[in-house]
């Protein structure tokens, strides 16, 4: 999205990074590997509780943007603590909210994820949707509201991302054949039982074929704090060359992450979605993809079910690859 609006001659463009994610593996390694240029502003806001994350973000950002010309846009993405916390900024700084990701929804109205997309479509006078079933549920969703917000549907620029960022990564793993696992989500790692079991089922799928898990580093904490034994690899955070490489040799994935089953989809792999509802029901309605709880049994005989899986990989559920360019052309008009 930076490059396409970078390249149109209209638009400058300012980034604000919240310091949400800290790390030199979790933020510094995107910003390098994919040519973002560094942040305009860092708020270095991180190591907090949510809600006082939220609260300070909210804040520092607002005083980022009071003052900006009423034409200025504030964009956010996803739905994460830092796309809420801008999204009431950008409201308070009377400025255009446009919000990327719309419309996902697991009616899980205890997930974070959920409460803050929510949030942030509510917000926002322009939000975009990856797919049709994202469109479909914006539109249900204003025609009960008396201030319709307005809607498109550009597709996944993680798509666009995906097909034209072909860096070649390195090849993380010497096994031949292996599982690719990520698991990183709040409600599985933050639960010691949730915990306990999927690590439980995760050992004796390696028993059979080797499980690979590039660890986020809260989950190490949480695999150490509880006590799991896990028997298979854990590797360190990847960058985005390496994990696409990664994840494209691998013969399965397995996966708590609404990114990465996302990218199985696009390589064409089958996944194993460790969500009770997941982001993307598409993917499973479509038949590529299971989901399972954090039950051992569950997870063990839907993994296993996988290979009989007939799905159409070639069906354009997340767009062409061309929403960043839908996208500008639509900001162009505000």
């Amino acid at each position: 999205m930076h490059r396409e609006l970078a390249k149109s001659g209209v638009f400058r463009q300012e980034i604000i990074h919240s310091g949400q994610h800290f790390s030199p593996s979790m933020s510094d390694i995107f910003f390098d590997e994919l040519n973002i240029p560094e942040p305009d502003k860092n708020l270095n806001i991180n190591q907090v509780q949510t809600n006082v994350f939220v609260q300070l973000a909210s804040h520092a950002i607002e005083q980022c943007l009071r003052g900006r010309p009423s034409s200025d846009i504030v964009f956010v993405y996803g739905d994460t603590n830092t796309t809420l916390a801008a999204a009431i900024a950008a409201k308070k700084a009377g400025l255009t909210l446009v919000h990327f990701e719309a419309g996902v929804r697991t009616q899980d109205e205890t997930m974070p994820e959920e409460q803050n997309r929510k949030s942030a479509d509510a917000l926002a006078d322009l939000n975009f949707c990856c797919t049709s079933l994202n469109y479909q549920n914006m539109l249900a969703e204003n025609s009960r509201r008396s201030d319709s917000k307005a809607v498109l549907n550009s597709g996944d620029l993680m798509l666009d991302a995906f097909l034209t960022l072909n860096k070649p990564g390195q090849r993380r793993v010497t096994e031949k054949n292996y599982i690719a696992c990520t698991l990183h989500r709040d409600a599985n790692v933050n639960n010691a039982d949730r915990l306990h079991s999927i690590v439980a089922a995760l050992n004796s799928i390696h028993a059979q074929i080797p499980v690979i898990l590039p660890a986020h580093p809260n989950t190490v904490k949480r695999l150490n704090q509880f006590g799991c034994q896990p028997g298979f690899r854990l590797l360190e955070p990847m960058g985005y060359a390496d994990m696409k490489r990664f994840l494209s040799e691998a013969d399965f994935i397995i996966t708590d992450s609404g990114g990465s089953s996302r990218e199985a989809y696009f390589l064409g792999k089958k996944s194993l979605v460790l969500m009770d509802r997941p982001f993307w029901p598409e993917i499973i309605a479509g038949g590529c993809a299971l989901s399972a709880g954090a039950d051992q049994a569950q997870i063990l005989s839907r993994f296993f079910a996988l290979p009989q899986l007939t799905g159409d990989f070639s069906s354009a559920l997340f767009g062409d690859g061309h929403a960043a360019g839908k996208i500008r052309t639509a900001l162009e008009s505000i």
